[in-house]
């Protein structure tokens, strides 16, 4: 009888278009999407607590350490910066052959488009039954409806200034989506043959977006230019993973330390109320690079649940907040929670544990097909199969 280790790596392990896995990247990216989780639910209890306090330090420090848990979306724009870079950078330094553009936009839209259009339409269904059938507000269908139009083309960041209503984790999402496009264009930064000339473009380029947008902020913060500083130092740390990580096996326990304190500081600092992005985005890249270096810190990101979790983050990050405020609902009327640090760490913890297993379901079912970059022809052809059987057959 196989083990249920054996099913869950056989079910939920990603898939990659390339066939290369970065263990290290994905289980980068379990803490990232587990800190956003947490800060989700604790908000979530907050918020039908009316976000009342125990009154000790220890309930004070416990809201301010969860409240950090938004700093997972900068730790997975770095990521994002890294992921996409590795390809073009490879072929600029490298001599690999350069992406073909039309293919790496087809691929985005292909991984990324079926469950997030799924998820959208599910939420979107959402509301019209509790708006319309159930509150019966007038008006309403049409409101739910251009707002999720502008949710499904990316664009309710710039239409409406605002999250969306209908999944107002896609904000993020729709950053992400901005850097997508702009990608091939930034990543001829690695044309630049001098490797100290190349950093300290991406370096400058950085330093620059985080005082410009990041200090100013002469515009709202849902754009690329507000956040660009952690993209850049994604590719700034794609330059250094493909030029000296790579090829650098020799690990060192300083770097452990190095790697637990960098990435512990991007949350910490927060939790401080001393967060300039001027310093958060070369934590997380000192935090990166050191996991690389580091011997038990590396073991721990490459662990096989830490990177299946990491894996199905994109599922995770699309219905997890929708998963934790239905929960609430059997969880206050069974229990009845009082705001205190028990309750409050307890909520936070258990709420996350269905979120995770809807997700890891919706991830096997939707997402992990899609990881196939030849998924539409296969969908094609079995459809294709069916409508060339005879009705005999078919009956």
């Amino acid at each position: 009888m196989k083990s249920l280790a054996h099913i869950l790596t056989r079910f939920l392990s990603r898939r990659t278009s390339g066939g290369k896995l970065i263990p290290e990247i994905d289980g980068l990216r379990s803490i990232a999407i587990m800190s956003v989780v947490f800060f989700h639910a604790a908000a979530n209890f907050g918020y039908y607590t009316d976000s009342a306090t125990d009154g000790t330090s220890l309930d004070t420090w416990l809201i301010r350490l969860l409240d950090t848990g938004e700093y997972g979306v900068p730790l997975f724009f770095a990521i994002s910066g890294f992921i996409l870079a590795v390809p073009f950078a490879r072929h600029h330094l490298f001599g690999d052959r350069r992406p073909p553009i039309r293919k790496y936009l087809i691929r985005r839209v292909t991984r990324l488009e079926p469950p997030y259009i799924f998820a959208l339409s599910v939420f979107m269904l959402k509301e019209v039954v509790e708006r319309v059938a159930i509150a019966h507000e007038a008006g309403a269908l049409p409101d739910i409806l251009t707002h999720y139009a502008a949710s499904c083309s990316y664009l309710h960041n710039a239409i409406y200034n605002e999250a969306s209503s209908i999944a107002i984790v896609a904000w993020s999402l729709e950053i992400e989506i901005q850097f997508y496009l702009l990608a091939p264009i930034i990543t001829w930064v690695f044309a630049v043959k001098s490797p100290m000339l190349r950093r300290t473009i991406l370096a400058l380029s950085a330093l620059a977006l985080s005082w410009l947008f990041g200090v100013e902020k002469p515009i709202n913060g849902l754009t690329i230019l507000n956040h660009g500083a952690y993209f850049l130092v994604g590719l700034l740390f794609a330059d250094l993973y493909l030029t000296w990580l790579k090829n650098d096996e020799r690990p060192r326990i300083v770097w452990d330390v190095i790697a637990i304190a960098a990435l512990s500081s991007v949350f910490f600092l927060k939790a401080l109320h001393f967060y300039p992005i001027l310093i958060t985005p070369w934590l997380i890249l000192l935090g990166y690079v050191a996991v690389f270096r580091a011997k038990y810190v590396r073991r721990f990101f490459r662990a096989t649940p830490i990177v299946i979790l990491g894996g199905m983050c994109y599922t995770i990050y699309l219905w997890h907040f929708t998963t934790i405020a239905a929960f609430r609902i059997p969880f206050f009327k069974v229990f009845d929670p009082s705001p205190t640090w028990y309750w409050r760490l307890g909520y936070t913890l258990i709420a996350s544990v269905p979120a995770i297993a809807v997700s890891a379901v919706l991830f096997a079912l939707i997402e992990r097909p899609t990881m196939d970059p030849k998924w539409p022809q296969k969908l094609a052809a079995f459809v294709g199969r069916i409508l060339r059987r005879s009705p005999r057959e078919s009956a």
